[in-house]
């Protein structure tokens, strides 16, 4: 007999094996055709990048040390791989369920919980297959990355049934978020607030609030869901991230060691708290925090080269200092070997670890093996894409100073600036600069922000990017309209991992970190 869950796909992430059964035994009963089984995220992920399902069932506890079953949403949401037509149900204890309510858009479609009771589940699951098959035309829009249509769509769904109002609006502000319309959200999140308190209500409305330049209105909505122990990765990251943009660095990272206490295996997290230890010099913590980071993010999304070369520079900070040894030294050159590995086909990534493995050999007297590494990194410097060779010179520059090839590297500028101007964004970023020497600030700006939208990431587009803006607004005679600049600034300043910088780029970082706080701080005391 034909069911309604007839041939529907499914996938149980769950380390309990008599419970997994339990579960699989009720979902075969109820029609459904494969159901498949997977013991961590990392398994669940590797299996959905080759087969999406219809129902992901996620057991939020997996053990000490393992990754929550709802970390899995949010690593689908970060590699492209989140389908809104699949069902997302979360299995979890009643009461802990109330405080993962915090997310406007990784949040499940659905909470059930153990021991498995057949006709509770089938029942709840029935009504969310029913709600997908409503919204089906919404969705369909959303796993095709078409914004415009999907918010269209949300329109006349609203229309035709009322009573999905909240729902749809729900992703109707996700859906602005994602396209870059932070104002048009924070009046959507607004107006559901108004009818209702919900902490993801909060956090989509302090969100939008950050992206638009609303600092105060942003931390007040997130300090309610944090005060209320929400356990919400986006209420802790964007909160240590106003606290960063004020100058406040110790509350930023108080804040974030509350935040991996709660969830330690989120590699985000992790990798924040580093970045903002290394600029508060906590190197222990720092150390800590992105060896974490590595751990868990490791085969997915969030695996990022930089929390190996924050590590190995605040390792090498900590030799200079005189503190770390050959414990320091070891550990340096073990990650970066480490990073060659995880990274294999990525030359740009070999040729900065051999760059950086030179750094650490001299620090600490190994003359003979910092000189090899120097040309070793020359060597795979010349065997990369001109865009890459130009994205990389100043640290290639600063890694050989004092080697045998700082010589015939100092020729490379004078060389390659000539043909950065056959690339887009190099004539983009060199007009840039001359219409900044020149004081025209405006044009300067859309010129490095041309140049910094086809190299996000390049510290030194980032830099001169957030630096112009800084000029705009301390030339302005009306701050106050300045905001979308100052978001502009958090998101660049926040996109560059700081403790990989070099440093020279850290100190450029840090000034500018400074200036920014300063007039977020003024507008701060002027109220908004």
């Amino acid at each position: 007999m034909e069911t309604l869950f007839s041939g529907k796909s499914a996938l149980i992430l769950d380390k309990k094996l008599e419970d997994l059964q339990s579960l699989r035994s009720i979902l075969s009963s109820m029609g459904f055709g494969e159901v498949l089984a997977a013991s961590s995220v990392n398994m669940a992920l590797s299996m959905l990048r080759e087969l999406p399902v219809d129902f992901c069932f996620l057991c939020y506890d997996l053990g000490r040390d393992e990754k929550n079953g709802l970390q899995l949403m949010l690593e689908l949401q970060a590699e492209g791989l989140r389908r809104y037509s699949s069902c997302y149900v979360l299995v979890i204890e009643p009461e802990k369920s109330d405080l993962l309510l915090g997310s406007p858009e990784n949040a499940p479609d659905l909470y059930i919980s153990k021991p498995y009771d057949k006709i509770r589940v089938g029942q709840q699951l029935e009504k969310a297959l029913r709600l997908k098959r409503n919204l089906g035309t919404v969705e369909e829009q959303l796993d095709k990355g078409d914004w415009e249509q999907a918010l269209d769509e949300c329109e006349a769904l609203e229309e035709a049934y009322p009573g999905m109002r909240v729902y749809l609006q729900r992703l109707r502000g996700a859906v602005l978020l994602r396209h870059n319309e932070p104002q048009m959200a924070y009046e959507t999140f607004g107006l559901l607030l108004d009818g209702r308190d919900q902490p993801w209500i909060r956090i989509g409305l302090a969100i939008a609030a950050a992206r638009s330049g609303w600092f105060n209105q942003s931390a007040e909505q997130l300090d309610k869901v944090i005060g209320d122990q929400q356990i919400c990765i986006e209420a802790f990251v964007w909160r240590a991230r106003l606290h960063r943009l004020r100058g406040a660095l110790s509350d930023a990272q108080n804040l974030l060691r509350q935040a991996v206490v709660l969830q330690p295996t989120v590699a985000l997290l992790q990798g924040d708290l580093g970045n903002v230890a290394a600029m508060n010099g906590d190197a222990r913590l720092a150390v800590e925090s992105f060896r974490a980071a590595i751990r868990y993010s490791r085969y997915s999304a969030f695996q990022h080269p930089d929390y190996y070369f924050g590590l190995v520079r605040v390792l090498l900070e900590s030799m200079l200092g005189g503190r770390g040894g050959s414990d320091a030294e070891e550990e340096a050159i073990r990650m970066l070997e480490q990073a060659q590995r995880d990274f294999l086909d990525v030359a740009v990534i070999h040729f900065r670890c051999r760059l950086l493995s030179g750094e650490v050999y001299r620090k600490v007297g190994d003359m003979q093996s910092g000189e090899l590494a120097a040309r070793d990194a020359l060597n795979l410097y010349q065997e990369l894409s001109l865009d890459e060779r130009l994205m990389w010179l100043d640290q290639l520059i600063e890694g050989v100073e004092g080697t045998s090839v700082a010589a015939e590297v100092s020729g490379f500028r004078q060389e390659l600036t000539k043909q950065m101007a056959g690339l887009k964004w190099g004539r983009a970023n060199l007009k840039g600069m001359t219409q900044f020497r020149h004081g025209e600030l405006d044009p300067a700006l859309d010129s490095f922000l041309e140049a910094y939208e086809q190299q996000a990431g390049n510290p030194g587009i980032g830099l001169n990017l957030v630096q112009t803006a800084l000029e705009i607004i301390r030339r302005s005679a009306m701050p106050m309209l300045e905001r979308d600049l100052l978001a502009l600034c958090d998101e660049t300043l926040y996109a560059l991992q700081y403790a990989a910088l070099t440093p020279k780029q850290k100190q450029r970082y840090k000034g500018l970190g400074e200036r920014l706080s300063e007039v977020v701080g003024r507008l701060g005391r002027g109220g908004e």
